[in-house]
């Protein structure tokens, strides 16, 4: 099975179960910091690459956004999201089938206010396959558009133990960057393939930098769930697993 089915497949598998990941720790913080970096939102229309169930589109549109296209590779995970919109009666998201780390001119998108790409560069197998996804979140954004991405630290020991409700084992390395298996401690629990390619989750600029600027990390300290108990989260803001991030397309 070549890499997009097995992408596919493992998303499909985890579709049932993807939304119990927001009540974890992480999945928490996770959520706190998208809402930091999508303030302003009003009359905005957004593109979600890699969607999924539409969480983050959503959150969009609660923000103001006035529509947002939402394109991933699983069909399961896009379902459970139609389904949901469609039993609220709203119909400002729209689904596209697609890989976002091909071509997508066929779908003739944009041009849209806000690009996110939360999650995605972390299936890039290859360093073409990066670069292609960052070409994706650049070419259907307005000149001065905003992004809204994130990374993992794969090696962060805070991913080591669970206590932030994810674990990162069975780690391999190969030329160029190394894949490991990102396993929640949910009930059921659900159990992801991921990529980490070095000149990504280093945090370097080489490949985003050719498209974007103003590059800020979003504060952790800046959320809800950290002010509240910082000691928890002590060793966290030490060795981060997520960072989210913004950046800005030169006008």
């Amino acid at each position: 099975m070549d890499a997009e089915n097995r992408l596919q497949e493992n998303y499909d598998k985890n579709a049932d179960a993807y939304a119990q990941f927001s009540g974890t720790p992480l999945g928490t913080l996770e959520q706190q910091l998208f809402d930091l970096s999508i303030k302003e939102c009003d009359g905005l229309k957004v593109l979600d690459l890699g969607g999924g169930t539409g969480l983050r589109a959503r959150d969009a549109l609660k923000a103001g956004a006035r529509a947002v296209d939402v394109i991933d590779i699983s069909h399961e995970m896009m379902l459970i999201g139609q389904e949901y919109e469609k039993s609220i009666g709203r119909d400002r998201i729209t689904w596209y089938h697609g890989d976002v780390s091909k071509c997508l001119d066929h779908l003739s998108l944009g041009p849209y206010d806000m690009v996110i790409a939360n999650g995605i560069f972390d299936h890039a197998h290859t360093v073409d396959e990066l670069e292609a996804m960052w070409i994706n979140a650049a070419a259907y954004l307005k000149p001065g558009g905003r992004l809204v991405a994130n990374r993992n630290n794969p090696f962060s020991q805070c991913a080591a133990h669970g206590k932030y409700g994810v674990v990162f084992t069975d780690f391999a390395h190969f030329a160029g960057g190394l894949s490991y298996h990102y396993r929640t401690t949910t009930d059921p629990p659900l159990d992801f393939e991921s990529m980490a390619l070095d000149v990504y989750y280093s945090g370097s600029l080489e490949i985003p930098g050719k498209f974007f600027e103003d590059f800020a990390t979003v504060p952790w300290e800046e959320t809800p769930i950290v002010k509240a108990d910082p000691e928890f989260w002590k060793s966290y803001l030490a060795d981060p697993i997520l960072y989210i991030f913004t950046a800005r397309k030169p006008e």
